[in-house]
């Protein structure tokens, strides 16, 4: 099975996918059009935005596509996009029997009407996109797409009414790539982390005015990091009591599974509707704007209870995230196709 992930690394998890894959044999490349400002590892880049003039892009974009067809059996999508402009590549490579999956992972696919029925904070964040131009490109992926990934049940209701099969496929890392150093509780001034990579959508605003309101009644330090490469963000992990993700969303992420694989406890807002859908050893400290203050207190107070937790987190990223607990979910899905 010769299986290619492309062309948008949406934080790294191509390249994660792709490393699962390899694990258990399979032949499988990761090809983006451009390197990721983060530093994301891939294998094959086409560098686009170094090349000058339209008609180079142009000519090496459909390159590269005759190449595909040529060598993958399997392509995996990413992010809405695909090989060729406009998705024209789609009905060639059905016609030619390539088997394919698209993989959704947010805000291009994130619908503001749907969000907002389950999710009250929805309107604090930032809307991204054109949702009339986000179903567009939906409805014509799924004219020949027929299955579609995302990596949880907050993405799932904006993609099922469009797909015939939504497989649900975790966010993916290689956990023994992250040296785990739980919150020691003995420590008298922990150290908070909110580390957002758009801060619109996390709520960072909201959780500032939180830790300068209780900075007034406690002793700790707190570091907000933002557009850092991803080992610099890791070896900042290693330093951390606490970690904050996202408070308007619903659901966790990439960045909450690395600091569980770091052995921190984590705060995150998840949706109580989507409470139940997800693994009951779940340790995610759920804390929404209405609640991070007290739910930030509790581990403050609680320093035992934050090494517990970082020990629940790294248990649970094993168990849920690892890269080859992914692929085999992966594998078992071409296997359909």
């Amino acid at each position: 099975m010769r299986v290619l992930h492309c062309p948008t690394n949406i934080a790294g998890q191509m390249w994660e996918y792709v490393q699962g894959l390899r694990s258990f044999g399979v032949d499988a490349t990761a090809m983006t059009f451009r390197k990721h400002p983060f530093g994301y590892p891939d294998d094959l880049c086409l560098n686009l935005h170094l090349e000058s003039g339209i008609f180079r892009i142009a000519w090496k974009v459909f390159r590269n596509f005759l190449e595909v067809v040529r060598k993958y059996d399997v392509i995996h999508f990413h992010f809405g996009k695909t090989l060729l402009p406009y998705h024209i590549d789609l009905p060639i490579l059905k016609l030619l029997g390539k088997k394919m999956v698209m993989n959704y992972w947010g805000s291009e696919v994130r619908l503001r009407s749907i969000a907002r029925m389950n999710n009250p904070y929805y309107d604090m964040a930032e809307h991204i996109g054109d949702d009339a131009k986000k179903v567009k490109s939906i409805k014509k992926v799924a004219r020949y797409i027929k299955v579609a990934i995302v990596a949880d049940y907050e993405l799932e209701s904006y993609v099922a009414p469009f797909f015939g099969k939504v497989a649900i496929v975790p966010q993916a890392l290689k956990v023994t790539q992250f040296e785990t150093s739980f919150p020691r509780p003995e420590k008298s001034v922990p150290l908070l982390l909110h580390a957002p990579s758009r801060k619109s959508l996390k709520g960072t605003d909201l959780i500032e005015k939180v830790i300068a309101h209780l900075k007034r009644r406690y002793r700790f330090d707190f570091l907000l990091v933002n557009g850092v490469k991803n080992e610099e963000l890791r070896e900042i992990l290693k330093r951390a009591d606490i970690v904050i993700d996202q408070l308007l969303l619903g659901a966790y992420g990439i960045a909450s599974i690395e600091a569980m694989a770091s052995g921190k406890p984590v705060l995150c807002y998840i949706r109580d509707d989507l409470i139940s859908k997800y693994p009951e050893d779940l340790p995610i400290v759920n804390a929404n704007p209405d609640t991070i203050e007290e739910k930030i207190e509790m581990l403050l107070l609680n320093p035992h209870m934050r090494r517990i937790i970082g020990e629940q987190s790294r248990r649970f990223v094993e168990k849920h995230h690892d890269s080859k607990v992914v692929a085999k979910r992966l594998i078992e899905l071409y296997e359909t196709l």
